[in-house]
């Protein structure tokens, strides 16, 4: 055997001799961190253990001292109620022996250092998970300004009259509310035509929301709020009503609970209708979980766990949701009083007798919603109330009972009403009686007590989802009066598509005893390789009447462009009629011209329609403004691309201003500008944001726009070498930077006169002095700048 062999043989022998040894010694020390298994004998030892609680797989974050004595742990009672523990399990004793709590088992694993806590779920907190949309609780925003809606009108007719009239809504609006009147003006250029020249006046009102209680505060002309089974009238006074609408986050109606238990840290996926809505982690113990998105009318909810290993439990529980009850102790009201307003649209200031009006809807519990009306005026009485009752999957029962005095005489009401809601099924019926006697606010502008008859209403509706083959709907409703005058209609309606985004539509109606059906056969076909949409369709009137129509049509584009209508109709026994429209949409308006008519009575007419809005003391001239709107404004830049909701609106005009015209009231819509093409010396610190509109009104969003002043230059010393790397530049405005290499360095924030503190890696010191031009849109290149 080689020498050297031996050697490395002799030299490893005696290594592990050693390291043996060596363990052997620290074995002792090593053991005394961890406590030995209990053996026989040591019944008296008494080790205090810190340790991490886990409680039923989920970690407490905590580390507790625990003492382990003749096998079995004990922990402090206050610990156990800190973790969650209820009390009612747990003995009295400060110091809580954990085997003796029954129910409860427990574990000390020391490769770990963590006691293990097994408790039944029910002994944990009760748990909540509530979907929240922060997005739709923003606060509602105005800004003063005013808007001024117009449409402008004109027509002649071939053997007829000229005429002409202006429409208009005035606005004006800010932290007070919103003040805005409406009307038009009419005026017959050539001919006869029987119309009313003149100006006639709508409404004038003044409006405020106060967002955090929901109520609306309104005067001036104003229309009541009924309930469902009562009618609206219009008076000229003041209203205070609850308005929902003020808070899109708020979900009014119950919405089904979905309780369990977790036994171990858990993923809870929630799915209504096979969709999945929802998904959240869970905690050891019972949950709820409420809030959650709903369709409304009867569904599944199938609720799917997965715990930490995996297995996986799937639950399905049916549900109905009813929009037409309150949340429990959710309330709605209105209040209206003034003079009841009569011959709207015929005469500006038509008041007739001060009246007042209330109605309250409160939620009771999930399953009933109370509603309660009144009316009065100067010999006019009606009291009424209600409710809407849930039941349960089987859909929502509405009832009702008014009573009227007036002129000595005593009259009833009765009302009560079925819905029912599904996915592929929905039904409704609704009936009504109104005795002879019976008067309400509404009646009593348009009938007399010589023409008071007890009236009687039915109504059945009735709709059907057939999947891929299309959709069904139906309805009958009678209407009976005391004169022995009757009213049956019953109608039938079917669509499917078709191929190739083809659509269906088939639809049929008739008067019982008043003749044959009408009926309807329509095909619609949107172009693909150009704009619009095809239509055909074939009409048969109850007397046999036969029509043939073709018509190609588009609705001129959001962002601007042209549209038009052109339709022929063949009738058999009539001269065929004609239609030609064309409309151009444009930023500042939208103009429409076109004929229609048989040939021989056909109407030319034009029409202007648009709005004119002032704002940040700019003039707008903008489309027609239907409810709130937003200015855009980047601080005076021109030619910045704006999006409302991830399309393009267009670009801000020489001001820096654009004017959004669609924007929803109390919709957080989302607003963002492009500052790509912006001098390189601006800077925008917010490119996006979510503003939520007053209705009526408009906001001017600003997207401020920070100007920088900024240049590059080389710094050089007094023999016109580089500074070194890394010497370090202080402005005299606190503006600092490094220097690179070859002395080039960049410097933003500057002023127009700026004294630069330069200190060098050796710990020297130089100045210079820098004049800029502020106003130059670019970063400026300096030469050589002598730093002495």
């Amino acid at each position: 055997m080689p020498k050297r062999f031996c050697w490395h043989l002799y030299t490893w022998l005696t290594s592990s001799c050693c390291a043996l040894l060596l363990m052997a010694v620290a074995m002792p020390a090593v053991g005394q961190t961890l406590p030995p298994p209990p053996r026989a004998g040591a019944s008296a030892a008494v080790w205090e253990l810190h340790l991490e609680i886990i409680v039923n797989q989920r970690s407490t974050q905590r580390i507790e001292q625990v003492t382990q004595q003749d096998g079995e742990l004990f922990i402090k009672r206050e610990v156990l109620l800190e973790i969650g523990l209820p009390s009612e399990h747990l003995n009295s004793q400060e110091s809580t022996n954990l085997s003796q709590l029954n129910g409860l088992e427990a574990r000390y694993h020391s490769p770990s250092q963590r006691l293990y806590i097994e408790v039944p779920p029910s002994w944990l907190p009760h748990q909540f998970h509530t979907n929240t949309r922060p997005n739709d609780t923003l606060t509602l925003h105005t800004s003063p300004g005013a808007l001024l809606n117009y449409d402008a009108y004109i027509s002649d007719t071939q053997h007829g009259a000229t005429l002409a009239s202006l429409g208009h809504e005035a606005r004006l609006f800010g932290a007070a509310g919103t003040l805005s009147t409406s009307g038009i003006y009419r005026e017959v250029l050539t001919g006869d035509s029987g119309l009313t020249e003149g100006y006639r006046r709508f409404d004038t009102r003044w409006e405020y929301a106060d967002q955090e209680r929901m109520i609306q505060y309104a005067a001036g002309d104003v229309i009541t709020r009924p309930l469902g089974w009562t009618n609206a009238v219009r008076l000229g006074g003041i209203q205070v009503s609850r308005n929902f609408a003020l808070r899109p986050d708020l979900i009014t109606h119950p919405l089904p609970e979905f309780s369990g238990e977790a036994a171990v840290p858990t993923t809870l996926d929630l799915f209504i209708d096979g969709s999945r809505q929802s998904s959240m982690e869970l905690t050891p113990g019972p949950f709820t979980v409420t809030n959650m998105p709903m369709v409304t009318g009867a569904g599944t909810a199938m609720i799917v766990t997965t715990d930490s290993q995996g297995r996986r439990v799937s639950t399905s529980l049916p549900f109905y949701v009813s929009s037409e009850l309150l949340q429990p102790g959710l309330s709605s009201f209105s209040i209206s009083t003034g003079a009841l307003r009569r011959n709207f649209g015929q005469r500006d200031f038509d008041y007739g007798g001060a009246a007042a009006t209330g109605s309250y809807r409160r939620g009771i519990n999930n399953n009933f919603t109370m509603e309660l009306q009144s009316e009065a005026s100067n010999d006019l009485t009606t009291v009424g109330a209600g409710g809407a009752f849930g039941l349960w999957r089987l859909g929502t029962l509405e009832t009702a009972y008014r009573q009227s005095h007036s002129e000595g005489a005593t009259g009833e009401a009765y009302t009560a009403g079925y819905r029912y809601r599904s996915r592929r099924f929905n039904m409704g019926l609704r009936h009504q009686i109104e005795q002879a006697d019976f008067t309400d606010l509404s009646r009593s502008l348009h009938s007399t007590s010589s023409e008071k008859t007890q009236r009687e209403v039915t109504q059945l509706t009735a709709g059907l989802s057939l999947g891929q083959m299309g959709s069904l709907a139906g309805g009958y409703f009678d209407i009976k009066t005391g004169d022995d005058s009757r009213t049956r209609l019953f109608n039938l309606s079917y669509n499917r598509p078709l191929w190739e985004r083809m659509h269906l539509s088939l639809s049929a109606n008739q008067e019982v005893g008043g003749g044959g059906w009408n009926t309807l056969a329509q095909i619609t076909l949107p172009l693909t390789n150009r704009p619009g949409t095809l239509s055909t369709s074939m009409r048969r009137n109850n007397d046999g009447e036969v029509s043939t129509r073709t018509q190609y049509a588009h609705s001129p584009p959001l962002q601007g462009g042209w549209g038009w209508n052109l339709a022929y109709e063949h009738r058999d026994t009539d001269s065929d009629y004609r239609q030609a429209e064309v409309a151009w949409r444009g930023v500042s308006t939208e103009l429409r011209g076109g004929i229609f008519g048989t040939g021989s009575d056909d109407v030319r007419f034009a029409n202007a329609r648009g709005s004119l809005v002032r704002m940040d003391n700019q003039w707008f001239a903008t489309n027609y403004i239907r409810d709130g709107f937003v200015v855009v404004s980047t601080d005076g830049q021109a030619d910045i691309p704006v999006r409302y909701e991830n399309q393009l609106v267009g670009h801000t005009r020489d001001s820096g201003h654009l004017l959004v015209p669609w924007a929803r009231a109390y919709y957080a819509g989302k607003y963002e500008i492009d500052p790509l093409i912006l001098p390189a010396n601006l800077s925008v610190p917010t490119i996006e944001q979510r503003v939520a509109v007053n209705a009526g009104s408009g906001y001017l969003l600003r997207f401020p726009v920070e100007r920088i002043v900024a240049a590059t230059l080389e710094i050089v010393d007094s023999h016109g070498e580089p500074l070194p790397l890394g010497s370090q530049i202080i402005a005299d405005n606190g503006a600092t930077s490094l220097v690179g290499w070859d002395g080039l360095t960049y410097l933003e924030g500057l002023e127009s006169d700026n004294q630069l503190q330069v200190t060098l890696p050796n710990g020297s010191k130089c100045a210079l002095t820098l004049s800029l031009d502020t106003h130059i849109n670019d970063v400026q290149q300096l030469g050589p700048q002598s730093c002495l």
